[in-house]
């Protein structure tokens, strides 16, 4: 008899490419995560910090311990930001939180600023992060997609769960699935046209009857599952690609405020058109 969770080769593939997508977007969330307390507590001098993540600890566990961090980060860098907001005016303020300002725009956002608020920060960083953390949304986003993705029972698997084979994750999801839900290995019915004669002796049913429940089954729970891991991924990429740009950005005005540090030939300059005195 087949695996109760076997299926098709294509079926199999789909369930994999949903699980590897989500695994994907998790990492990158942890990553830029720590990207990103990784800069807040070198450039504005907190200590927050990301509780263990991935391995054997829940997907939704994580996604909660990685809320708490971006809400964390968020409440570090509330008293900078209002800093900035007072400095700056609110076009330049504006140009350094939207996520739409292209690569060149950057240079002349970190110049500007360094030459308007130079003595008032110290380090330019801190306060380009904080503006970046602040309006980004981190917490509200990763939020509103844990409140989607609630009921998900892939919420309840281990992160490295996320690495299996497809019967292995089917059948963590089956054990995971509350009673009711398809994913849950329940008894399949018997097809329209069955092993019955026209006088309704029933021809062969020990051999017949096994096969097609198990092929039913493995039917039913590879795409029960694949269907949690994608309305999962649905619910959960979002946010999760949310914390990868706002690492991004900070990482490239980083570089940008590097090259334009004091001393490479940049003075202070005329007072910009866009800081407020």
């Amino acid at each position: 008899m087949l695996s109760l969770f076997s299926g098709t080769q294509s079926e199999r593939e789909r369930l994999v490419r949903a699980s590897q997508s989500l695994l994907d977007s998790l990492e990158g969330c942890v990553s830029a995560t720590h990207a990103l307390l990784g800069l807040l507590n070198q450039h504005l001098d907190t200590s927050v910090s990301l509780e263990p993540v991935g391995g054997s600890v829940g997907v939704g566990e994580n996604l909660e311990r990685l809320l708490r961090a971006a809400r964390e980060m968020h409440a570090a860098v509330e008293q900078t930001d209002r800093h900035v907001r007072k400095n700056a005016s609110r076009d330049l303020y504006a140009r350094m939180a939207s996520p739409h300002t292209p690569l060149r725009e950057k240079g002349a956002i970190v110049r500007d600023f360094h030459q308007a608020t130079m003595g008032i920060f110290g380090s330019v960083g801190g306060p380009v992060v904080a503006v970046l953390l602040q309006n980004a949304g981190l917490p509200e986003r990763l939020e509103a997609a844990l409140r989607e993705a609630a009921a998900s029972p892939v919420l309840g698997l281990p992160m490295d769960a996320l690495r299996w084979s497809s019967e292995e994750i089917a059948r963590a999801l089956s054990a995971c699935a509350t009673p009711g839900d398809p994913t849950g290995e329940t008894a399949a019915e018997p097809p329209e046209n069955g092993p019955v004669s026209g006088t309704g002796t029933v021809q062969s049913l020990g051999d017949y009857l096994p096969d097609v429940l198990t092929g039913r089954r493995a039917r039913n729970a590879l795409a029960a599952a694949t269907r949690h891991l994608e309305q999962a991924l649905r619910a959960l990429a979002p946010a999760c690609k949310s914390f990868q740009w706002a690492a991004a950005a900070a990482e490239v005005y980083m570089a940008l405020i590097s090259e334009q540090q004091p001393g490479t030939g940049e003075g202070p300059g005329p007072n910009p058109a866009g800081v407020a005195r």
